[in-house]
């Protein structure tokens, strides 16, 4: 995730506008190293989304006996996508996966007819996604050991609450915007002391950002 210094994870609806050449570089790195990429729909309705990496990147991948792409996997409750977005559904090899829930899947059947044409779709959870379910159908039936997660800020507070965040990525971006707009996890909840504690792993400077890598330890006891 990208933030500005005054907290701000979006700008004008958009977080890329926010980003470096260099923090979009430590972006296609971290994508390279993962099996798989998951964002939330929002996040896919609006930014221009494109997770795969270059020939030098797809093959290290190979080298490791990764797919030369990371997985695209996004997570609905609507099924409202911009399916003819050719880098994200059109052409991709590994074939992107939608997970839904059963409820979403009865509500909107037309929605869901189109994703299949350019996508898996598997439901994890009833009424809503379950995401420890849907961490754990990447691991055990689509190989996804390692998932880089890119918000946006709704998905991020559900997997903290849930306790299965291992590692944040944190850009800090030079600039303060003000305003109201969203943090990198989804507001409209009272601030908690016990949503994730975190460890700093690492801290680089890069022109005027700041690089942050944290090992989330859980949550905070009182």
């Amino acid at each position: 995730m990208i933030s500005t210094v005054d907290g701000k994870a979006v700008v004008a609806g958009r977080a890329a506008v926010l980003g470096s050449p260099a923090d979009r570089l430590m972006m296609r790195r971290v994508r390279a190293a993962a099996d798989g990429v998951l964002v939330g729909a929002g996040t896919v309705r609006a930014e221009v989304f494109d997770i795969r990496v270059g020939p030098e990147e797809q093959a290290a991948r190979l080298a490791r006996g990764q797919s030369a792409q990371p997985l695209a996997a996004i997570v609905t409750n609507t099924g409202e996508l911009p399916l003819t977005r050719r880098a994200m559904f059109r052409g991709r090899e590994p074939r992107p996966v939608i997970f839904t829930s059963e409820h979403a899947l009865g509500a909107y059947p037309e929605r869901f007819a189109r994703a299949r044409e350019v996508a898996r779709v598997i439901p994890v959870g009833v009424e809503t996604p379950d995401l420890a379910q849907l961490l754990a159908t990447l691991v055990r039936d689509l190989g996804v050991w390692r998932l880089v997660v890119e918000g946006g800020p709704a998905l991020n507070q559900s997997l903290f609450a849930a306790g299965l965040v291992d590692e944040l990525f944190l850009t800090l971006s030079p600039r303060i915007v003000g305003g109201r707009s969203k943090t990198i996890v989804e507001d409209g909840f009272e601030p908690s002391l016990d949503l994730a504690h975190l460890e700093l792993i690492s801290a680089a400077p890069v022109g005027g950002e700041l690089f942050l890598r944290y090992r989330v330890l859980g949550r905070r006891l009182r």
